[in-house]
């Protein structure tokens, strides 16, 4: 499995807490059959994207470093989710968002109570700029919540959907549980991932997931989720279902 949304850079944000946190998060990942992590620190999507990217870069060779060192059998690959804020759009047209991997992916996130007109003109607006759009746990946003249908909309217009493991095992309340089987149930979804903060809670531990999506779609289905589209997004090709 491949693990596109993670927060496990050590002392960036709010994920691992330090480098020994960082590897049993690396640890649990491998021991559940993820393969690949993309590491994901949050960045505000303004002007202090750039300087932080710099931090985060820092931080991620230092951590591909560790793992290799200690021989861990987890490929590492770089990215970060971004906050869409008023000034998200500038950096956008200066081709200064950071991306997914080798492709030109944006994770993108908002906040939890903004307004679908806002997410849906800002996810044109970094698209316009050339830029292909990841959406993160779209089930936890209250617009989406409200009207889930809504997605529809996002899929014909390109932009990938991810659900977080969290959401569909009920962790992170009614409401996002509920969304997130609706979108899967309707097939909008693209893309699960862990959005792992931590080793105790939110983890990295995949194979519960896995077999939950098997059970309730099918394991081809879940293989496209947790496998072939996270690898083609970090390529930078276009996933199945988007063809």
């Amino acid at each position: 499995m491949i693990d596109i949304h993670c927060h496990i850079l050590p002392d960036v944000d709010d994920g691992a807490n330090d480098q020994m946190d960082a590897l049993n998060m690396a640890r649990m990942a491998a021991l559940s059959g993820v393969t690949d992590i993309a590491a994901t620190p949050h960045v505000m999507g303004d002007e202090s994207a750039p300087e932080r990217m710099a931090e985060i870069r820092q931080k991620f060779l230092q951590m591909k470093d560790l793992l290799k060192k200690e021989e861990m059998q987890i490929r590492l690959h770089p990215g970060a989710e971004v906050l869409c804020l008023p000034g998200t759009p500038v950096l956008a047209a200066r081709h200064q968002l950071p991306t997914l991997g080798r492709g030109n992916y944006v994770l993108a996130e908002f906040y939890f109570d903004e307004g679908y007109s806002y997410m849906d003109q800002m996810l044109q607006d970094i698209a316009s700029q050339g830029y292909k759009l990841v959406v993160a746990h779209p089930e936890r946003y209250a617009a989406i919540q409200r009207d889930p249908a809504r997605l529809e909309r996002w899929g014909r217009m390109g932009y990938m959907l991810q659900l977080n493991k969290g959401s569909l095992l009920g962790r992170f309340g009614s409401r996002a549980e509920l969304a997130a089987n609706e979108i899967l149930g309707r097939g909008l979804a693209h893309l699960i991932a862990s959005d792992a903060h931590g080793c105790r809670t939110r983890t990295t531990r995949m194979d519960e997931l896995a077999q939950w999506v098997e059970e309730r779609c099918d394991r081809h289905y879940a293989r496209i989720l947790l496998e072939e589209n996270p690898r083609r997004v970090l390529e930078g090709l276009t996933p199945v279902g988007m063809d």
